[in-house]
């Protein structure tokens, strides 16, 4: 009766660990693809900006060469 305790709790033990195994392997894949998606509001936020700032440029540039002409 020992020896079959010991047996189930080694093959209990041994699923376990391919359990924890698993969830390891999908844990750094989840979190690599959250900082996918992290960089990419940056990103967006990096374009935004740029725009904003290229379209007030021109408009002074604008406004000057409408004024010496």
């Amino acid at each position: 009766m020992a020896e079959r305790t010991v047996s189930e709790i080694l093959e209990a033990l041994a699923r376990i660990e391919t359990d924890v195994k698993t969830i390891a392997k999908n844990s750094a894949d989840h979190e690599a693809r959250l900082r996918e998606l992290e960089q990419k509001s940056g990103k967006r936020m990096d374009a935004l900006t740029l725009a904003a700032v290229t379209a007030a440029v021109v408009g002074v540039i604008g406004f000057v060469i409408g004024k010496l002409f």
